[in-house]
C-alpha cells in the first residue's frame, strides 16, 4: 500500500474535508456490507486433499452448491480412506446431532454402571418434577418418543426473540444453561409418547444422566468415550471463544454454536479421523455404549435405537446419524452387515446426506438411490436450528 501525505505538518492539511471523509465512511460501509452480503461461488473451492478418487466421487455426489471446507472417511472393514477439499481428517467441525450418538451411548453405559434404567423417570433425576413430565421415561427420550417438544421454551421473552432472530442473525440460538432446561420441564406440555424428533428431549436425556453421574456433560463424553477409544480431537467446547464458523447455504458466515445447557443435542466438534474410530468402535461393539446403536422400534420408514436411525436403502442397510447446526453439516452411518462406512463433516449449511449413496457402492459406479435424504424421507435431514426444525419438519 502507497500511503500519501504522511509529511503533511498542519492540522487543517492532515484532516480531508468532512464531505470528502463522510464519502469514505459511507464507501467503507458499503463494501463492508457487499463483502458481508456476497457469497463464495458455488462449487468446491479449497485444495482437494487425500485420495483424489474418492474426492471425486463426493464432488459427484454432493453436487455444485457452495462448499467451503469439506472432509470424508470411508471405511471399508479395518481400511479408512480419507478425502477433502480445505481440509483434511484433522480438520475440526461441528459435529451437529451426530453428538446424539455419544449421548446415547453414555444412556446405554450408565445403565451397565446401575446409575440409571432404560424406564427411570425424570421426576426420579429431578424431584422436584411434578405432573405428566416426571413420568417421562429416560428410554422414551432415547427413542425420540417421549412427547416433549421438539425445542426448549425460551427462558425469557427477550431469550424467544433472539432465538427467533438468530435464525437471521445466523447466531447460536441456544442461550439457556442447564438451569434452564430442567426449570422449563415444568413448563412444558407432553404430548403423546409418538415418534417425534426432539432436540430438546436429548438435552434433558444427557443433562438427566450428567445429574445421576455427578458430573458435567462435557465431563462425562471426555472421560467415558473420547479419552477411553482415544479420540483427542473430540470435545463438548465450553465457550465459542476461539472456535472457528461455518457458513450459511449461501455462503454468508455463520457463528459457531456450542448450545449451552442444550449441548448433548448437538454441540460436539470432531474430525474425520475421530469419528473414524467412533464408527468402527460402535459398529464393532467396542465402543461404550454401542449397543445404543441397536433397531428397537419403527420411527416413520425407519427403525430407531437410542439416537441411531436404521434405514434400508438400495445398496445396504444403513445405521445413521445426520447433523446441522446454523453453519455446518454432517452425515455419519454403516452398514452393520458389510462393515462399510461414511463419514461427511461439511462447513456450510447445505446437506451432505446424499453421501448415504456411497455406502455399499462400488467405487466409481452409479450409486443409485436412498431414502436418507431430504427428497425421500420428510424428516432425515437434521438441524439444530430451532427455526429450521420447526419449518421443515427435519430431524435435527
Amino acid at each position: 500500500m502507497h500511503i500519501i501525505g504522511t509529511h503533511r505538518t498542519s492540522q487543517q492539511a492532515a484532516k480531508p474535508p468532512r464531505r470528502r471523509m463522510a464519502g469514505f465512511v459511507a464507501a467503507a460501509i458499503t463494501a463492508a456490507l457487499l463483502a458481508a452480503l456476497t457469497p463464495w461461488p458455488r462449487g468446491f473451492q479449497g485444495a482437494p486433499t487425500g485420495d483424489a478418487a474418492f474426492m471425486s466421487e463426493l464432488e459427484e455426489t454432493l453436487g455444485s452448491k457452495h462448499w467451503q471446507h469439506v472432509a470424508a472417511a470411508r471405511i471399508d472393514g479395518d481400511d479408512t480412506t480419507f478425502a477433502g477439499t480445505g481440509a483434511d481428517e484433522h480438520t475440526e467441525f461441528e459435529s451437529g446431532s451426530i453428538t446424539k450418538t455419544f449421548t446415547a451411548a453414555l444412556f446405554a453405559d450408565a445403565i451397565d454402571r446401575g446409575e440409571v434404567e432404560a424406564d427411570t423417570r425424570l421426576g426420579e433425576v429431578w424431584p422436584q418434577l411434578d405432573g405428566k413430565v416426571a413420568e417421562v421415561t429416560l428410554e422414551s427420550i432415547a427413542m425420540q418418543r417421549s412427547g416433549l417438544p421438539s425445542q426448549e421454551p425460551a427462558p425469557s421473552f427477550s431469550d424467544g426473540v433472539m432465538s427467533v432472530l438468530s435464525n437471521y442473525l445466523h447466531t447460536d440460538p441456544y442461550r439457556g444453561d442447564v438451569a434452564d432446561i430442567v426449570a422449563s420441564l415444568n413448563d412444558v406440555e407432553v404430548g403423546e409418547p409418538e415418534p417425534e424428533y426432539s432436540n430438546f428431549g436429548f438435552a434433558v436425556l444427557g443433562q438427566a444422566l450428567a445429574e445421576a453421574a455427578g458430573q458435567d456433560y462435557s465431563e462425562l463424553v471426555r472421560d467415558r468415550l473420547t479419552e477411553p477409544l482415544g479420540m483427542k480431537e473430540t470435545f463438548v467446547p465450553d465457550s465459542a471463544d476461539g472456535l472457528s464458523h461455518g457458513y450459511t447455504a449461501s455462503g454468508l458466515p455463520a457463528a459457531p454454536w456450542t448450545l449451552g445447557g442444550a449441548a448433548p443435542a448437538g454441540a460436539i466438534r470432531s474430525t474425520t479421523h475421530d469419528l473414524a474410530i467412533w464408527l468402527r468402535a460402535v459398529r464393532d461393539g467396542n465402543a461404550p455404549g454401542a449397543e445404543a446403536a441397536e433397531p428397537r422400534t419403527d420411527f416413520e420408514a425407519d427403525r430407531i435405537g437410542w439416537a441411531w436411525f436404521t434405514t434400508k436403502t438400495q445398496n445396504a442397510t444403513l445405521t445413521w446419524h445426520n447433523g446441522g447446526t446454523g453453519g455446518y453439516r454432517s452425515f455419519l452411518g454403516f452398514d452393520p452387515e458389510s462393515g462399510a462406512g461414511i463419514i461427511v463433516l461439511n462447513d456450510s449449511a447445505n446437506d451432505v446426506d446424499a453421501a448415504a449413496t456411497l455406502v455399499g457402492a462400488d467405487a466409481g459406479t452409479d450409486s443409485g438411490t436412498t431414502t436418507v435424504t431430504e427428497a425421500g424421507s420428510a424428516s432425515t435431514t437434521d438441524a439444530v436450528s430451532a427455526g429450521e426444525a420447526s419449518a421443515k419438519g427435519e430431524r435435527s
